[in-house]
């Protein structure tokens, strides 16, 4: 997961009924000092959460936690579609240029287009550049992201169904905190679109 989202000396300690309620949901390569972190700025927009709130918050904050990272895996799925895109469109450009590159092998040609595809996911001189020859091919940048869609459909689905899924049971868990304080209920919302949201403005430039 990304970096921390406030510094670990500002974590409160696990109360004896944070532990009750259940350790974090991670998986992977994700920190539990992330977890907290993100537990903890949530909280911190109620002012002393009652017991039964936090059974209904603990749900509220897993569940967002989820969708967060959901939408980071979705993110990634689009732009490892958007590379195979761009290499396919290489590896046809590639083959039909004229002049010394001729006498390239095959195989050396692919390399190249692997090689340059791998520079438009990671280097963002690389990739203006790129989709500047592209398109001027008559692929524009929409139309990749397009393409990538597209290759990638059954995967963006899947994942769009997980978030879903978890949106509608965090609308449950929040209707229950909103019926017992509707201004936390309010904070809480705007508080976890913030962490949400500002995960996926690397990919949102990327994607433009």
């Amino acid at each position: 997961m990304p970096k921390p989202i406030i510094k670990s000396s500002k974590l409160r300690p696990r109360s004896d009924l944070d532990r009750f309620l259940g350790d974090a949901p991670l998986v992977g390569d994700e920190k539990q000092e992330d977890y907290d972190a993100f537990y903890s700025t949530i909280v911190s927009t109620m002012a002393q959460p009652d017991v039964i709130n936090k059974l209904y918050l603990k749900d509220f904050v897993d569940l967002s936690w989820q969708i967060r990272r959901e939408r980071l895996i979705l993110a990634d799925i689009i732009r490892l579609h958007q590379k195979e895109v761009v290499l396919d469109l290489l590896k046809t450009a590639y083959s039909k240029l004229s002049g010394p590159i001729e006498s390239l092998k095959t195989v050396d040609r692919i390399l190249g287009a692997e090689r340059d595809a791998q520079r438009w996911l990671v280097d963002a001189a690389a990739r203006k550049e790129i989709d500047a020859d592209l398109q001027a091919r008559g692929y524009s940048s929409s139309k990749m992201l397009a393409l990538a869609y597209l290759k990638g459909a059954a995967e963006i689905d899947a994942v769009e169904q997980r978030i879903a899924s978890y949106e509608i049971r965090r609308l449950m868990a929040l209707r229950e905190i909103e019926r017992r304080n509707e201004k936390s209920a309010q904070q809480l919302k705007k508080a976890t679109a913030g962490l949400i949201e500002g995960e996926l403005g690397p990919f949102k430039q990327a994607a433009e």
